[in-house]
């Protein structure tokens, strides 16, 4: 079997325009996991910023830009950067007019533009297409383009569990087979550390909502499960999510 990599994303142009129009769901309706995301920017942007001197954020694997879109709504006086490897979802972007005022570059995690800093850089779902040497690569070069005493967020498969699972989901979008990793949250703070990160801390996310499925297996979409304890677990077909939100500081 040929997995399919976080590479295959720019070349393969028939899931990208399926993926692409997807995503335009969420320009009106905020992900749950945005909200959240965009708080712990807000909680940052409290503690650092500055009136003369804005935060500059950059959104690795941007896709086609609805995090930004709700940012740039919801806190303005922040620099915004996108950056992700697939032009055409890039191009989607820059022809937003609801995203005037965010710049927009082709972008590899693995290798980001040494010339720029930026005070935040969010990582939102990305993470679990890497094997384990390119997510070295990239806390590497997430780092080398931080400020001093920049601050990282993540949101990705990271659990509890000594388990580091890799799954290869063989699917009507994905023949080839998509590997996604579930990474224990040790290891993930080992990695953190090692690429110059400290005072790392997660949170894992159950949605606040409930979300039906669509009673039809071939849909691959996700819903929830009720927990005896109230939380409602994230399931993508017989597979169970366990998304979490991981920040850390980059050490000086």
């Amino acid at each position: 079997m040929n997995n399919y990599s976080y590479q295959h994303y720019v070349t393969d142009s028939a899931f990208l325009d399926n993926y692409n129009a997807y995503q335009a769901k969420y320009e009106k309706t905020i992900r749950e996991s945005d909200k959240f995301l965009i708080q712990l920017i807000r909680e940052i942007k409290k503690t650092r910023s500055q009136p003369d001197q804005p935060l500059k954020l950059l959104d690795i694997g941007c896709s086609t830009g609805n995090l930004l879109l709700h940012i740039h709504r919801l806190l303005p006086n922040i620099h915004l950067t996108g950056g992700d490897l697939a032009a055409s979802s890039i191009e989607i972007c820059r022809n937003n007019p609801e995203l005037d005022g965010v710049t927009f570059e082709v972008m590899d995690v693995l290798n980001l533009p040494s010339k720029q800093r930026f005070d935040i850089i969010t990582a939102n779902a990305v993470l679990t297409l890497l094997d384990d040497d390119q997510l070295e690569l990239a806390l590497d070069s997430i780092a080398a383009a931080m400020e001093p005493k920049g601050q990282i967020i993540i949101f990705d498969y990271f659990h509890l569990f000594p388990q580091d699972l890799s799954i290869a989901e063989v699917s009507d979008s994905h023949p080839d087979g998509l590997v996604l990793r579930f990474r224990p949250m040790a290891k993930i703070e080992s990695t953190l550390t090692n690429a110059g990160f400290k005072n790392c801390v997660f949170r894992p996310f159950t949605l606040p909502i409930d979300l039906l499925p669509s009673g039809k297996p071939e849909d691959l979409i996700t819903y929830t499960v009720n927990a005896e304890d109230g939380r409602k677990l994230p399931f993508r077909g017989t597979l169970f999510q366990p998304w979490c939100h991981a920040t850390a500081d980059r050490q000086s």
